[in-house]
């Protein structure tokens, strides 16, 4: 695909969106959240050097978009903005998990199924570049956005323990 009819889709992907002109980071996770019949949960996570920098990860009543935490404003807002253009593209979610450390992190589910679900290797590159321009075209409409992680779900919450349980598998895997 040429980088024009990459253009051409994801601004068609964003258009189709029929969102509101303007719009922070926290508007745009609830209304795509609305639109999804999920809500879509913002986690900040100190995430290993040399690693991924966020990932998307839904589960069966939400969809998280985990960032790196120690890391510019801006930045957050680009690597939420990517997670959300895989979201929004139909991308496959990215594999988080070592095959055995699904058993630590979800005990209850088969680990099979959890990386039918978080597995993938890796994006192939046009999946990325996809993500990529559909978070800047969405980013190009958000203004001065307030703390991202606004949108996780309260501390007593089933959503919660999942979303803690994942961040602990993240960022200390091996543990």
């Amino acid at each position: 695909m040429t980088l024009r009819q990459l253009r051409k889709r994801c601004k068609r992907v964003v258009a189709e969106l029929n969102m509101p002109e303007t719009f922070d980071i926290l508007d745009l996770c609830r209304f795509l959240g609305e639109r999804r019949g999920r809500p879509i949960h913002l986690v900040p996570i100190r995430l290993p050097v040399h690693t991924v920098c966020g990932m998307w990860v839904p589960t069966d009543s939400f969809d998280a978009v985990f960032y790196e935490q120690d890391t510019s404003p801006i930045h957050q807002m680009l690597i939420i903005g990517h997670e959300l253009g895989h979201l929004l593209a139909g991308h496959r979610p990215a594999a988080v998990l070592e095959p055995d450390a699904s058993k630590l992190l979800l005990p209850d589910l088969d680990p099979q199924t959890v990386q039918r679900f978080l597995g993938r290797g890796t994006y192939a590159a046009e999946e990325e570049r996809e993500a990529e321009m559909i978070g800047s075209l969405l980013l190009h409409r958000v203004h001065d956005s307030s703390d991202a992680a606004g949108t996780e779900p309260p501390r007593d919450s089933p959503e919660a323990a999942l979303r803690d349980r994942l961040r602990q598998s993240l960022e200390h895997p091996g543990r």
